[in-house]
C-alpha cells in the first residue's frame, strides 16, 4: 500500500490487498462491489472524515445529522441516531463495529486505507449492514523507526495538526503512536455575533498500537484510542432560508443561544492471530465508552420569548467479541467463527423553556441491546477459472428499555418508556465468480442483509405503534473486474437489484400529552432498488493518471402510505439520485533537481434527490449539483517534506444533507454540507 516511487510503479495499476471478506484478498480479486482509497489517496483527495466520502466513491451519501453521521449507500439508510435506533451501514475500524453513529464522524487519520463494500453484509458482518459496510484500516506497527508531522492552515480560521510515530521496541514489539489535532470557525453564521458558531470543530484523537509478533505464526495487536469534540456543535438553518435565500445568507440564522458541545469517547481492544495447522484462527476483543453532552438551540431567537434549548447528558458502553477460522484445504477455502455484542446507554436528554411544560425530560436508564450470531462461509473452486460460494449467519438480538418522560421540574407528569423485542433471524449469501481472462473476472451473488427492529417512546398500554419489525433486503448483483492495457486501465462495473421489505421509517411525531415532536419509526411496506455502477482508472502515463465513476440508481417505494390518505407508491426513497458522474485527473511534474509537483483536479454531479419527512407526508427536493475539488503538491527529490495547497467545493455550493419537521411551534430545518475551504498543508517525514 506505500506510494509508488519508480516511474516504472506510477505507470501501472499496482495490487491492493484487502481484508473485505474477513481475509486477505486481492482487491481485483474479491467478488463483491468494493471501493478501495488509500491512505495516500486519501490525503490528496483532502478527505477528513467519512463525509469526505461521498465526492470518492460512487452511490455512497454521508452526511452529518445532530452529531450522527448518516451513511446512505444505493438510498439505504436510517436517520434514527438515538440510543434506540440502529445504522444501515456497519462503520468498522480495524475490525471493530462502532454502534453509535456519532463514533463514525471521528477524523481521518493515519489511515492505511479505507474499504468501501456496496450491498448487504449479512453474512460476514452480520445485523445493520443491510446498505453495506465501511472499513477504516489504519496503520500498524513496523520494525522500524519512522515519523510524520504535518500543520494545515485555512479559511474559517482552520489550524489542523496530525503527527505520527513508530518505534521498534525490540524483537517482539513495535509500538505505533498517532495524533490529530483540528479547529475551524463554523460554518453557519449567526446574526448575534455569538464567540462560536455553529458546524464548527474543535476537536483531539490520539491512537495508540502495540504489536507483539511473538513468532512467525502467533501475533497480538492491542490498541488504544481517545477522541473529544467541543465547540458549538453541528448545526441547522431554517428550511425557508435554505430555499429562499442564496449564498451566504442560506447560512445565516439566529438561533436562541450559543451552543455548547462535549463528545468524548474512548476504547480498547485486542487482536490475537495464531496460525495453526488447520488454518489462520483470530479472537478480536473491544470495549469501547462514548459521552455526549452539552445544549443547543431549539427554533430562532424571538424578543421576549425564553430561549428553547436541548441538554444532553448521554453515556453508552458496548463491548464485542469475535472468534474466526480461515482455513484452505486443496480446492475448499472456508471462514466460520461466533460473534457476541453488548452495549448499554443512559440517557438523561432534556428540553429547557419547552412551550408550555417548562422542562421536557427523557431519562432512560438503561437502553440494552445484545447480540449473538454464528456465522461460516465456504468457498469450492470447481475449476482454476470458476469458483462457488456459501455462506450463513444466524443471528439473536435483544433489545430492552427502562425509563421515563417527564413533565416540569419539579416534575408534574410521568409516563413510562418500557420495551422489549427479540429477534432471531438467518441471512445468507451464493456466489460464483469465473476468470474469463487473466485480468478478467465476472461475478453474480444472491445475498440477503437483516437490520434489527426496535421500538418507540411509550409502553405496550400507551403506544399502539410500540414495536416496529426487522428490516430485510434481498439482493441480485452481477459484476465484472478488469485489467486492461498491459494493467493501465482498470474498470470495475456491476448491475444489481434489490428486494427491500419492512424499510424502516423515522419521522417526527407529536406526543398527544407533551405536543413535543419525538422521534417515531415505523416499517414501511415495500421498496425496490436497481442499478448499476461503472468505477475505473487510467494511468496514462507514469505522470498522468484518470479516475472515473458513474451511476444509475432507480430507488422507490412499491406500496408505503405514511399516512392513511396518501401514497407514496412510486415516490423514490431518500438520498437517492437517479445519476452520478465523477471525474478527476493527475498530473506529477518531474522536475530537474528531482523535485515532483502534483496537479490534482476532480469534480462530481449529482442529479436531484429527495428528503423525506413522513410524519407530514412531504418530500423535499435536493436539486442537481456539481461539486468540484482541486489540489497542488510540491516535494523536493528527498522526500523528507511536502507541501500542499488545496481548495475544496470550488463552486461553494450549499447542499441540503438532512432535514427535520418542525413541531409544537418551532420551523422545519436543513442541515448543511461543507462551503468551500481553500488552505496550505505542510508535511515533513522522519
Amino acid at each position: 500500500m506505500a506510494q509508488a516511487t519508480t516511474a516504472e510503479e506510477r505507470g501501472t495499476i499496482q495490487e491492493v490487498l484487502v481484508t473485505a471478506q474477513r481475509v486477505a484478498t486481492s482487491a481485483s480479486k474479491t467478488p463483491v462491489s468494493l471501493s478501495v482509497l488509500s491512505g495516500d489517496e486519501l490525503k490528496a483527495a483532502g478527505a477528513i472524515d467519512a463525509s469526505s466520502l461521498t465526492q470518492l466513491v460512487p452511490n455512497v451519501q454521508i452526511s452529518n445529522n445532530g452529531g450522527a453521521t448518516v451513511i446512505s449507500i444505493r438510498g439505504v439508510s436510517s436517520s434514527d441516531n438515538t440510543e434506540k435506533g440502529d445504522p444501515s451501514a456497519a462503520f468498522n475500524v480495524d475490525g471493530v463495529y462502532y454502534a453509535r453513529p456519532q463514533s463514525a464522524g471521528l477524523a481521518f487519520y493515519d489511515l492505511e486505507r479505507i474499504e468501501v463494500l456496496r450491498g448487504p453484509q449479512g453474512t460476514l458482518y452480520g445485523r445493520n449492514a443491510t446498505a453495506g459496510a465501511i472499513n477504516l484500516i489504519t496503520n500498524k506497527p513496523v520494525d522500524h523507526f519512522e515519523g510524520s508531522a504535518a500543520v494545515e492552515l485555512g479559511n474559517y480560521h482552520n489550524v489542523k495538526f496530525d503527527g505520527m510515530v513508530n518505534a521498534k521496541v525490540n524483537d517482539i514489539l513495535a509500538l505505533r503512536a498517532a495524533v490529530s489535532r483540528s479547529k475551524h470557525d463554523g460554518y453557519l453564521r449567526s446574526t448575534q455575533g455569538f464567540a462560536h458558531d455553529y458546524d464548527d470543530d474543535d476537536s483531539l484523537a490520539g491512537r495508540l498500537h502495540g504489536l507483539f509478533k511473538f513468532s512467525p505464526n502467533v501475533s497480538l495487536l492491542l490498541t488504544a484510542d481517545t477522541s473529544k469534540r467541543k465547540g458549538a456543535g453541528p448545526g441547522t438553518v431554517p428550511y425557508e432560508t435554505f430555499i429562499q435565500k442564496t449564498g451566504d445568507a442560506q447560512r445565516t440564522a439566529t438561533p436562541s443561544l450559543q451552543g455548547n458541545y462535549d463528545n468524548r469517547a474512548h476504547g480498547t481492544s485486542a487482536e490475537l492471530k495464531i496460525n495453526t495447522g488447520i488454518g489462520e484462527l483470530t479472537y478480536q476483543a473491544a470495549h469501547r465508552n462514548s459521552f455526549v453532552g452539552g445544549n443547543a438551540a431549539v427554533g430562532q431567537y424571538a424578543p421576549g420569548v425564553a430561549s428553547t434549548y436541548t441538554v444532553a447528558d448521554a453515556n453508552s458502553m458496548q463491548t464485542s467479541h469475535e472468534l474466526r477460522l480461515a482455513s484452505s484445504f486443496g480446492a475448499w477455502k472456508t471462514i466460520a467463527g461466533l460473534y457476541w455484542f453488548y452495549e448499554e446507554s443512559f440517557i438523561d436528554s432534556r428540553f429547557k423553556n419547552f412551550p408550555g411544560v417548562g422542562d421536557l425530560i427523557f431519562r432512560l436508564n438503561p437502553t440494552i441491546a445484545r447480540s449473538k450470531a454464528a456465522f461460516g462461509e465456504v468457498t469450492y473452486s470447481v475449476t482454476p477459472k470458476l469458483n462457488v460460494s456459501a455462506g450463513l449467519r444466524r443471528t439473536f438480538d435483544t433489545k430492552t428499555r427502562n425509563g421515563y418522560t417527564i413533565l416540569g421540574e419539579p416534575e408534574f407528569y410521568r409516563s413510562a418508556n418500557i420495551a422489549r423485542v427479540s429477534y432471531a433471524q438467518t441471512t445468507g449469501r451464493v456466489g460464483a465468480d469465473y476468470s474469463l481472462a487473466k485480468n478478467t473476472m465476472l461475478y453474480a451473488t444472491l445475498a440477503t442483509g437483516y437490520k434489527a427492529g426496535g421500538f418507540n417512546d411509550g409502553s405496550e398500554s400507551s403506544n399502539p405503534f410500540l414495536k416496529y419489525d426487522p428490516e430485510h433486503l434481498t439482493s441480485i448483483e452481477i459484476g465484472i473486474k478488469s485489467r486492461f492495457l498491459d494493467n493501465h486501465l482498470q474498470i470495475n462495473a456491476d448491475v444489481f437489484r434489490y428486494a427491500y421489505k419492512d424499510l424502516q421509517l423515522t419521522a417526527v411525531a407529536i406526543d398527544p400529552v407533551t405536543h413535543a415532536g419525538a422521534s417515531q419509526t415505523l416499517n414501511a411496506a415495500k421498496a425496490s432498488v436497481s442499478g448499476a455502477e461503472i468505477e475505473g482508472k487510467y494511468v496514462i502515463s507514469s505522470d498522468d493518471r484518470i479516475n472515473f465513476s458513474a451511476t444509475y440508481l432507480d430507488a422507490y417505494y412499491k406500496s408505503y402510505m405514511p399516512n392513511a390518505t396518501v401514497s407514496w407508491a412510486g415516490r423514490r426513497l431518500d438520498k437517492s439520485p437517479r445519476f452520478t458522474l465523477g471525474l478527476g485527473y493527475s498530473h506529477s511534474f518531474q522536475i530537474e533537481n528531482g523535485a515532483t509537483l502534483n496537479a490534482t483536479v476532480g469534480t462530481r454531479y449529482s442529479a436531484a434527490y429527495v428528503i423525506g419527512d413522513p410524519g407530514n407526508a412531504l418530500q423535499f427536493t435536493q436539486g442537481a449539483y456539481h461539486m468540484s475539488d482541486a489540489s497542488l503538491a510540491y516535494a523536493p527529490a528527498s522526500g523528507t517534506w511536502s507541501v500542499q495547497a488545496y481548495v475544496r467545493n470550488i463552486e461553494n455550493k450549499t447542499i441540503m444533507t438532512s432535514y427535520a419537521a418542525s413541531f409544537s411551534g418551532f420551523p422545519a430545518t436543513a442541515g448543511l454540507g461543507t462551503p468551500r475551504t481553500a488552505g496550505l498543508r505542510l508535511s515533513a517525514y522522519f
